[in-house]
């Protein structure tokens, strides 16, 4: 090879790796742009305290208050607050209250507090009554399994409010303000009606079965008697038909096993538990 080659192949070599510099210089730019952008984001105050923010705290002002996180939410303007009972459209104040404050720490069982619907935690609630739960919630409770701040920590609810709350919770457990010593005990009455006289729609009975009932009385879950099962039914036969009713659309915690309040299903109506209730007393005689 002569020296003009080896100079030319010298100058081309030279020139590609100045190329190659160029390229790294530009990638190495466009590589910080992107990256300030991202770190912009990930590495604001704001955001990192929204980030770690807890679900919910203790309030004990006078105003309701809702924490939320900056990055996720914007806030809505408002004009003033909206208390807490009236923040959820229903007819039931209980639901609205529980909607709007309860559900915080009673939806997950948060600091010790019994889930909703849960009837082995709400048991010995209720066996305490329930005027104790309601005096509980208005003053404030610490237990051995866990602390019920005053009103839930919302003062600006009314003791009324409070109380329609705490009924509305335990009817999702069998029991209520009907009682002063609320139970989750069967209601039975003097003389009651034997099961042989009730009027049965098998069809719609059939229809609301095989939607929810079958899940458990078909394989005998949770403590359900078998559809058909003669021996499972009779006792419960005996106590009558009125009792039955009231056990599955208030639900029901006995020896045996347990009936969550219409079967787990809020959206059936009386009538269709009453007539599930008839078809698979019927099925048993």
């Amino acid at each position: 090879m002569s020296t003009h080659d080896d100079e030319i192949f010298v100058r081309n070599f030279a020139l590609v790796l100045v190329g190659l510099f160029v390229v790294a210089i530009i990638a190495t730019l466009l590589a910080k742009t992107v990256n300030s952008f991202f770190q912009d984001s990930q590495d604001r105050d704001d955001i990192l305290v929204g980030r770690i923010a807890p679900v919910g705290r203790i309030n004990t002002g006078s105003e309701s208050i809702m924490l939320t996180r900056p990055h996720l939410v914007e806030e809505a303007p408002s004009e003033e607050a909206v208390p807490v009972a009236e923040a959820g459209s229903t007819d039931d104040p209980g639901k609205a209250v529980y909607d709007g404050l309860c559900f915080t720490c009673h939806a997950q069982g948060i600091a010790g507090a019994p889930k909703m619907g849960d009837m082995a935690a709400w048991e010995a609630r209720v066996e305490k009554g329930r005027d104790v739960n309601v005096s509980n919630v208005i003053n404030g409770y610490t237990g051995s399994t866990g602390v019920m701040p005053p009103k839930g920590g919302n003062p600006s609810l009314s003791d009324e409010e409070i109380a329609a709350a705490v009924d509305y919770m335990l009817a999702t457990v069998g029991a209520g303000n009907d009682s002063a010593n609320a139970t989750s005990a069967p209601v039975t009455a003097s003389e009651p009606e034997p099961v042989a006289a009730v009027a049965v729609d098998n069809a719609k009975g059939k229809e609301v079965y095989d939607a929810a009932c079958f899940v458990c009385h078909t394989p005998g879950a949770a403590g359900a008697p078998k559809l058909g099962d003669a021996a499972a039914w009779g006792p419960r036969i005996e106590k009558g038909i009125d009792s039955l009713y009231h056990n599955s659309i208030r639900g029901y915690m006995g020896e045996a096993g347990m009936m969550p309040p219409k079967g787990g299903r809020p959206d059936f109506s009386d009538e269709d538990v009453k007539a599930a209730v008839d078809y698979m007393v019927s099925s048993a005689q």
